[in-house]
C-alpha cells in the first residue's frame, strides 16, 4: 500500500527532516581550540547533571590542574591536542581511570562529550 501526501503534508515532514538533521549537527559543535578550552574551564566550576545516572554533578576545575567532583575525588586535568578536555582519577572510585571528552559550549550551557555521547551537561561558574 502506498501512502499519498499532500503538499501540506510533505512540506512538514520536510521541515521535521531538516529540524532533526540540524539538532543533530548542533547536538556535537565541539570547540576545536586546546586554548578556548583551557581558558574556559581552568578556575572556573562544572554544576550539571551526569546523564547515565541522572544524578547532580559537580566539577571544579583547578587553576593548576587539579579536579575534584562532587563526592571530593581527586583527578588531575588538562586539554589535549585534540582540543579535548582530559582526567586521571588519582583517588576514589575511579582511581586509575582517565579519559578525554569533547566540550560543547551552546547558549550558556556546556557538555562533555565521550566517544560523541553526551554525558554531562551544565552550566560553569567560579570564572
Amino acid at each position: 500500500m502506498k501512502i499519498k501526501y499532500g503538499n501540506r503534508a510533505r512540506t512538514v515532514l520536510a521541515a521535521l527532516a531538516l529540524s532533526a538533521a540540524a539538532s543533530g549537527a548542533m547536538a556535537q559543535d565541539f570547540i576545536t581550540s586546546k586554548a578556548e578550552v583551557e581558558q574556559l574551564l581552568s578556575g572556573a566550576t562544572l554544576i550539571g547533571v551526569y546523564l547515565r545516572t541522572e544524578t547532580a554533578y559537580t566539577l571544579k576545575f583547578g587553576t593548576d590542574g587539579t579536579l575534584t567532583d562532587t563526592t571530593g575525588a581527586k583527578a588531575r586535568w588538562w586539554v589535549d591536542e585534540e582540543a579535548r578536555y582530559c582526567r586521571e582519577w588519582l583517588d576514589g572510585k575511579l582511581k586509575g581511570n582517565t579519559g578525554c571528552m569533547n566540550v560543547e559550549l551552546a547558549d550558556g550551557q556546556i557538555a562533555l562529550y565521550s566517544e560523541g555521547k553526551k554525558v554531562v551537561e551544565g552550566i560553569l561558574t567560579g570564572k
